[in-house]
This record gives structure tokens, C-alpha cells and sequence, in this order.
């Protein structure tokens, strides 16, 4: 993962709310008076990322003004659909089926379970000048961390933009 401090690399993913299909445009909001938590992870479906991503969800932060969040895994629209209509997600998931973008961040693994070359589960968050202000990264998508990475970034979040950015209550169920 990137470390605080670096310069965070632009990018455009497909993604989905639910099972309305966009691309997403980084440098439409990073810039323009934005922050952006960008949640990495392999899969959908996975027990630990679950737990974050609904957690996520609950926090509402991607309906703060001037506040990002997306999700980015190597699964395709059609899991993404399947994974926000089961769990209630509301917030973008992104598709990064060969894991571009995750190498340009640094949390690619090379191989998990049969599969190579996808997103690792870790996070990150980009203030307005592309700066890397907070990071996170786990090479077991199955730690439970304690604190969830969620706490180090809603307490970034609320540094840098004007709203009262509270840390969700994650349960890790495994």
C-alpha cells in the first residue's frame, strides 16, 4: 500500500451502486475540494471485507459533501450487484478485474487462493492535493484487526473535511 506521504495515482474504474453501472473518475473529486477513502479488497464475499464494507455503509460518510469512499476488488459488476443487493451496500464498488490499479497503489497480491494478481485488503485515504494521509494494509484478508481500519481513517477523514466524521462499530464475524 502507499504509505502516508505519497502522491496518490489518478484513475478510472467501472463500478456499481447497487446494479446502476458507472465509471468512476478519481480526478473528478480529488482536486476539487475532495477526500477520498478508497477501500481495498480481493473479493466480495469475503467473511472480514464484508464486515468492513457493511460497516462502511452504515457510517454514511459517502454522503458527506466533500467526502469519497469507494470500495475496489477484482470482482466484476455483476458479484458487486449480487454483494450491495444481499448486504444493503450503498456505496460504489469498483472493478478492478486485472488489478491495475491496485498495483499503481501497491496492494496487489501476486497470488490468494487461486487467483492472481488481485487487490490485497487494505485502505487508504487521499486529501485534496493526491497526498496519501492515511494508510492501512493486511496481507490476510481474514485478520480481524483490532481496531478495525476503519477507526485510523474516519479519525483522517474528520481531520480534513467540515463534517463530524464518526468511526462505525465493526463485528468481525470470523
Amino acid at each position: 500500500m502507499l504509505t502516508e506521504g505519497q502522491k496518490a495515482p489518478d484513475f478510472s474504474l467501472p463500478g456499481v451502486i447497487y446494479d446502476d453501472p458507472a465509471m468512476y473518475d478519481l480526478h473528478r473529486f480529488v482536486g476539487r475540494g475532495h477526500a477520498a477513502l478508497l477501500y481495498f479488497y480481493p473479493a466480495d464475499f469475503v467473511p472480514n471485507c464484508e464486515d468492513d464494507l457493511r460497516a462502511l455503509s452504515r457510517a454514511g460518510w459517502h454522503h458527506e459533501d466533500g467526502v469519497v469512499v469507494w470500495a475496489i476488488s477484482g470482482d466484476s459488476l455483476f458479484a458487486h450487484a449480487a454483494f450491495a443487493d444481499r448486504y444493503d451496500v450503498d456505496l460504489p464498488l469498483l472493478s478492478d478485474f486485472h488489478a491495475g490499479i491496485s498495483e499503481s497503489y501497491y496492494a496487489v497480491m501476486d497470488e490468494w487462493r487461486g487467483h492472481h494478481a488481485i487487490p490485497q485488503r487494505g485502505l487508504c485515504v487521499v486529501d485534496d492535493d493526491w497526498t496519501v494521509r492515511h494508510a492501512w494494509e493486511t496481507d490476510d484478508p481474514f485478520v480481524a484487526p483490532d481496531p478495525a481500519p476503519l477507526v485510523g481513517a474516519a479519525e483522517t477523514l474528520d481531520e480534513l473535511v467540515d463534517a463530524r466524521i464518526e468511526p462505525p462499530s465493526v463485528e468481525y464475524r470470523h
